[in-house]
């Protein structure tokens, strides 16, 4: 336990603002396990300095600067994706281990400023084996990683980007390989309650370039931050969640409701799912239910699927 307090005050005493190499280097010293970082399509970001081991998959990203589709391959069929995607509802730190690797890993999350994930970090036990309290240190360099990552414009608009693509591509039915995509759509689940829903805003006399859709996108996520939103075709498309199978407007809306009726804005909502790959048929269903709605001309704001 002492050695646990130890090494967690250290890694907590690792100041920011220095940038990502620094913290990974100071990390590297007292973890002893290298670490490195690599974004949502993963991409190599950073890695300890004069680090060399006989890692096939370390090696990887040190010849090329990112991971080729046959070791994203292998990452789902031994599982790594589905351990990912089970764990970002949690501390968002999971082990890897394969029989087939010479070492085990262990992962970690990062986040911007709005809690989208924008990057993953990766220890390996190449120059040791984990101490049994890595896993507690790992949750603890990810928070002043996520700390340093969020201080930057380019990471909140990454994040912003990678999560509007993985709604675009849910709602074009457009995943074809669903075990590979399983992390993604965990990133776009998590925080979200059982019941989900497909909301399409329309913004008046706005299409898909109008700068209007992107101020209400960022004024919808200030107002009501626990619902994932996107920009698509003419429309702001949201994910809302709520704990009932039966959606209460005044309730679950609350903090939304007062800026469709200053700013003339229409939504029409789908039937509730659980399961986000789902999601192309519920945002017909949104969009029937607005056109349907703005030609019953009833003087309604929101309309729902059920005609309620």
């Amino acid at each position: 336990m002492g050695d646990l307090s130890n090494k967690l005050e250290q890694i907590r005493a690792i100041k920011n603002g220095k940038g990502i190499q620094y913290i990974l280097d100071a990390a590297y010293k007292i973890l002893g396990n290298p670490a490195l970082i690599f974004d949502m399509d993963y991409k190599l970001i950073a890695c300890p300095d004069g680090v060399v081991n006989d890692d096939p998959i370390w090696i990887e990203f040190m010849a090329y600067g990112r991971l080729g589709n046959e070791t994203i391959e292998f990452f789902k069929n031994e599982g790594f994706i589905e351990s990912v995607a089970n764990c970002t509802n949690f501390d968002g730190v999971t082990y890897l281990i394969s029989n087939k690797l010479k070492y085990d890993r262990i992962f970690g999350q990062l986040n911007n400023n709005s809690q989208i994930s924008v990057a993953d970090l990766v220890a390996v036990a190449c120059d040791k084996p984990f101490d049994d309290d890595i896993p507690v240190l790992i949750k603890a360099l990810c928070d002043i990683l996520s700390k340093e990552l969020g201080k930057s414009d380019y990471y909140q608009n990454y994040g912003q980007t990678y999560q509007e693509n993985i709604i675009k591509n849910l709602i074009e039915g457009g995943i074809e390989d669903k075990g590979i995509y399983t992390g993604h759509v965990a990133n776009i689940d998590k925080g979200l309650k059982t019941n989900i829903y497909v909301a399409v805003a329309r913004i008046a006399q706005s299409d898909s370039t109008d700068p209007k859709l992107v101020y209400f996108r960022e004024l919808f996520k200030q107002t009501q931050p626990d619902f994932k939103y996107s920009i698509y075709v003419n429309y702001i498309v949201f994910f809302i969640s709520s704990d009932n199978t039966m959606l209460n407007i005044e309730k679950d809306l609350k903090k939304l409701i007062e800026i469709f009726d200053k700013n003339n804005i229409y939504v029409g909502i789908s039937s509730n799912f659980e399961n986000l790959f789902e999601s192309q048929r519920h945002y017909i269903e949104a969009v029937n239910a607005l056109n349907h709605g703005l030609n019953s001309n009833n003087k309604q704001r929101i309309f729902l699927h059920d005609g309620r």
